[in-house]
């Protein structure tokens, strides 16, 4: 008689995550021939300012740095399914109801806000996600999934370039509120 023994086989359940993930530092950089206080803008450190503007105008060349520290349970950057950047309402952008389009690219290194400068400052690389918006009116949710996936030391850096009109938006010193919404599967 042949006796067959059957063993049960499960399989682990992976349930998808969810995280809110809020800005961890932040930064403001001119790159101008003009002075900001007593030294070259192209040397200062603007990271204590309660709100940055990006605008690429003739002579004033404006971006903003951000940066979002990952959570330490995702280890694995090609578990994530999705990453949306949420940026909160602008405080303002050019003249009243104007409109501007705004460019988010991928940091392809860290920096550190305290001390970066736009000379020292990381290069960025293609851009992932434009949109257009006006005045007062919230900007559209970006996904900005492969940027996570590259993480750069569980950091997830971005610079936002601005076209048509200068847009400002609070900091993190500011309160605010931009944030990464990202699911893993």
């Amino acid at each position: 008689m042949k006796l067959t023994i059957a063993i049960p086989f499960f399989a682990a359940a992976v349930a998808a995550m969810d995280y809110m993930v809020p800005l961890s530092k932040d930064a403001g950089l001119v790159y101008t021939n003009m002075m900001c206080g007593s030294t070259p803008c192209s040397t200062t450190n603007l990271s204590d300012k309660t709100s940055y503007t990006a605008f690429l105008g003739n002579r004033d060349f404006r971006r903003i740095l951000m940066s979002y520290a990952m959570p330490s349970d995702i280890t694995d950057m090609s578990n994530i399914e999705s990453c949306t950047l949420m940026m909160p309402q602008p405080m303002s952008s050019g003249a009243g109801g104007s409109s501007y389009m705004l460019s988010v690219s991928p940091l392809l290194a860290d920096y550190d806000a305290s001390t970066v400068t736009p000379m020292t400052a990381p290069m960025s690389g293609s851009t992932i996600a434009q949109f257009t918006s006006a005045d007062n009116v919230m900007p559209p949710s970006v996904d900005i999934t492969d940027a996570c996936k590259a993480a750069v030391n569980g950091n997830v850096g971005l610079v936002l370039d601005s076209y048509g009109g200068p847009v400002a938006f609070p900091t993190k010193l500011g309160g605010s509120s931009a944030q990464l919404m990202i699911t893993t599967k």
